[in-house]
This record gives C-alpha cells, sequence and structure tokens, in this order.
C-alpha cells in the first residue's frame, strides 16, 4: 500500500513539477518582453532633418496629432522658415489636410494627396464654399508646396510635403505663433473626387509653434493599459499552467492518506464518443489559428477575449469527455472512524 502510495505521489508532483516550470516560463518570457517594450519608449533619437520621401519615420518629426476617433495623424516640423508635414490615413486613398478657413472647408488651405500605381498625386486647393474647394490654379495663383511624397504602408498611406511658414498670398495662409483651425479627412478612393463619408473627417485647432508634449510615464497604470493582444494570451497560459501544477501538488497531497485504489477498467464503447471529441479537437484547432489572426488584425479586445474563452472551453469539454469513456478510473477506499464501539 505504501509503495503505491509513493508512486501516485511521485507522479502528481513529478507532472505539477512539468506544468509549473512551463508557467513560470512563459510569463517570464512575457514579462522581459513588456519591461523590454516599456524601458524602450520615449528614446527615439531625433534626426537632424526632414527628408520628403513619403515615408514617416520615427524621430523625423517633432510634433504629432492623433485623432482617436478616425485614426488620423498629422506630422509636423519646422525647421529653416519651412514647415514640414507628414499626413497618414489608416486607409489607402487620398488624405488631407485644411488649413485656417471657417464654416467647414469656407476659405480654408487645403492639401490633398494619394498614391497610384506607385506615383504620388498632389494638389493644392482653396475651399471656395463649406462644401467644396477648387484649384488655386483657376485663382491665378502658384501652390507654394516645395516638394511633396508619398507610400503605400501596410497600415494606410503617408504623404509628406514642406512648404514656407510665411507666404505673401491671397488665398494661402501664412503659419504664426498661435492656434489655427485644422481640418483633416481622407478617403478609400485614389482619386481627388470621391466624398470621404461622416466618419472619416474631422476638425481641431492646433499651435505649430508649440513645445511638443512630452507623455509623462504613469508607472505601472500606463504600463499595464499598453498591454499587447500577444501578451495577454501568454499570461493567460502562463497561469493555466500553473493552476494546472496547483492542481496536481493539491492530489498528491489529499491522496497521501489513500489507502489501496481498486481498479476500475472503462467498458468499450462505439465511435460516437471518439467522433465527437475529434470534431472538437478540429474546432478548437481552427480556434487557435483564428486567434494568432486576430492578433495580427484590427479586432476589439472583446473579440479576442472571447475567442480565447472558446478555445479554453472546448479544451475543457474535450478533456472530461475523454476522461469520461476512455481512462480507467481507480475508486480509493478510506476507512471511517465513527468511534462507535461496534
Amino acid at each position: 500500500m505504501d509503495e503505491e502510495k509513493g508512486v501516485f505521489m511521485r507522479s502528481a508532483f513529478k507532472i505539477g513539477l512539468w506544468f509549473l516550470a512551463a508557467g513560470i516560463l512563459v510569463l517570464l518570457t512575457v514579462a522581459i518582453d513588456m519591461f523590454h517594450e516599456y524601458g524602450s519608449r520615449g528614446k527615439v533619437k531625433l534626426l537632424p532633418k526632414v527628408i520628403v520621401d513619403g515615408k514617416i519615420k520615427p524621430g523625423e518629426y517633432t510634433n504629432h496629432f492623433f485623432d482617436k476617433k478616425t485614426k488620423y495623424s498629422l506630422y509636423w516640423r519646422i525647421q529653416d522658415g519651412k514647415i514640414y508635414f507628414g499626413m497618414h490615413s489608416p486607409k489607402k486613398g487620398w488624405v488631407a489636410v485644411g488649413l485656417g478657413g471657417k464654416n467647414a472647408m469656407k476659405d480654408a488651405d487645403i492639401y490633398m494627396g494619394y498614391v497610384k500605381n506607385g506615383k504620388t498625386y498632389f494638389k493644392e486647393e482653396w475651399g471656395n464654399t463649406p462644401y467644396s474647394h477648387i484649384p488655386l490654379s483657376s485663382l491665378g495663383e502658384k501652390s507654394v508646396v516645395e516638394k511633396y511624397a508619398g507610400s503605400i504602408t501596410t497600415s494606410g498611406v503617408d504623404i509628406e510635403f514642406v512648404r514656407p511658414l510665411k507666404v505673401n498670398e491671397k488665398h494661402i495662409k501664412s503659419i504664426v505663433n498661435k492656434k489655427m483651425r485644422v481640418i483633416f479627412a481622407f478617403s478609400h478612393a485614389k482619386d481627388f473626387t470621391t466624398y470621404h463619408g461622416a466618419n472619416s473627417r474631422g476638425i481641431t485647432e492646433i499651435n505649430f509653434f508649440a513645445k511638443p508634449i512630452v507623455k509623462k510615464s504613469n508607472g505601472l497604470k500606463m504600463w499595464i493599459k499598453d498591454v499587447k493582444s500577444y501578451q495577454i494570451a501568454g499570461i493567460a497560459w502562463g497561469v493555466l499552467f500553473i493552476m494546472v501544477a496547483f492542481i496536481a501538488f493539491v492530489s498528491g497531497w489529499i491522496e497521501k492518506d489513500s489507502h489501496s485504489p481498486i481498479h476500475v477498467k472503462k467498458e468499450i464503447v462505439g465511435t460516437g464518443p471518439f467522433v465527437s471529441i475529434l470534431s472538437l479537437l478540429f474546432i478548437d484547432i481552427i480556434l487557435m489559428i483564428a486567434f494568432v489572426v486576430e492578433l495580427f488584425i484590427k479586432t476589439t479586445p472583446s473579440t479576442r477575449g472571447f475567442t480565447a474563452s472558446l478555445i479554453f472551453f472546448i479544451m475543457a469539454v474535450v478533456i472530461a469527455l475523454y476522461r469520461y469513456y476512455y481512462i480507467d478510473e481507480e475508486v480509493v477506499v478510506h476507512d471511517l472512524d465513527d468511534e462507535l464501539p461496534w
């Protein structure tokens, strides 16, 4: 009896150690990745100047405006009497920014660009009404844009251009040290005529001479807030492995006082349970692949969380079915001492 008990305890302890080691290894890997990412923030070196090549690079611009609703970005940098702009659209059609004006597009100095077949198309227009704009050439004026370039990226499109801060034109605004009305829009279409839509536009105010706003660290709060989806998945698996190890340790400790177990062999079942288990495993594999894909595409945290939960649930059902139909049981008999004289 003692020998059988010892074998069981050693097996449970060994299994628990393997799962504990796996859980700690996964959590340690995620922690190292998170600390490395957190420590590298804010260390982007400022480049000596902007190169208008259609590629917005880290450290190229000193300032950045980001609209959370539309995911539109506007970068800028003032240097040598000029202002360099970089526009980023989450879509791969045209993207635009308008400076000044009032009442929607009225009197705004509008810059638009898109990339098609590797070529960048760009123009400067003037808002002649709240809902329309016309080329500067139709007003007898020339564009002040000195250079422009664009490129298609995996996350959308980038358009860069440069112009003087001060201009002496009737329909083109000089940029001075005060807040300026800024409108922006973008579209999926690679032309200058397709409407942007209600959810692809916005308006704000920007002082282009303002110093860059440094994002202060909120310590652990910011660290937790910026956790990536794959890191969450790693944490979930690490915790799951440690939970399995805990169950193994507890099972071994509980069974240490048991008497010799009675072996109960399962009866042979048909193909139904086998087909059910195989089908659930196939579904689980598909869900695992879908979860990995969701980490690299635009999905909500709730969607990824639901997929991960479904994976764990199906896995639990598979284990339960396999144990019920195919794993032989050991019934443990305990002596009951009720302290009665007979």
